[in-house]
């Protein structure tokens, strides 16, 4: 369960997006268990009966914030994937750096992907998104860029994708900026995976 309703009017959107932005801010300073609905209520400036009225509970909000940043990451790479440039490899730059510029801009996303907040998904959501993502690669390399559909290449994008979260992880970790290193040495491997026939 995500939200008790969607809202209709522009008004009900706005206060239910604040709240999810006010989870998302205090994943960054306060532990998830020590998060409550009063806190998201008074930093989003609603009251708490306004919050109750779009989401039953705070693992509902998490929930729908989950489920938020999953849709996020897919308009993402379709935003990508659009207008596909002439090489693989200037493909490989755009998507790393768009994704980078994703975990820079979402603090609250960074700290839930590190592992240094546990958050309560739907079950399955996030291997459903891998898998939304690595087929909508296929298309692109298969379609545009003529690589052989072979029987690998499906779960070598499914690869694709797992790598680059460890990876952007990796380069996070450590260095709010993420680490040039790690982000130059993901573009060397994924222009390798996703060359390859």
């Amino acid at each position: 369960m995500q939200t008790r309703t969607e809202p209709q009017q522009q008004r009900s959107r706005d206060k239910r997006d604040r709240v999810l932005a006010a989870a998302a801010a205090l994943l960054q300073e306060v532990p998830y268990d020590e998060i409550g609905t009063r806190q998201i209520a008074d930093r989003a400036e609603v009251s708490v009966g306004s919050l109750y009225r779009f989401f039953p509970d705070k693992d509902a909000i998490f929930s729908a914030l989950s489920a938020t940043w999953l849709d996020k990451v897919l308009e993402l790479m379709d935003a990508q994937l659009a207008a596909p440039p002439p090489t693989i490899g200037t493909l490989v730059d755009r998507i790393v750096e768009a994704f980078a510029e994703f975990f820079r801009a979402e603090p609250g996303y960074r700290q839930v992907s590190l592992g240094s907040q546990a958050l309560r998904m739907a079950p399955g959501a996030g291997a459903q998104n891998d898998e939304q993502l690595a087929g909508r690669l296929r298309a692109v390399l298969t379609g545009h860029y003529g690589v052989p559909d072979d029987g690998a290449l499906g779960r070598r994008l499914l690869l694709v994708v797992r790598l680059t979260e460890f990876m952007l992880n990796q380069a996070f970790r450590t260095d709010p900026g993420g680490d040039p290193w790690v982000l130059a040495e993901l573009k060397v491997l994924l222009r390798r995976y996703m060359s390859a026939g």
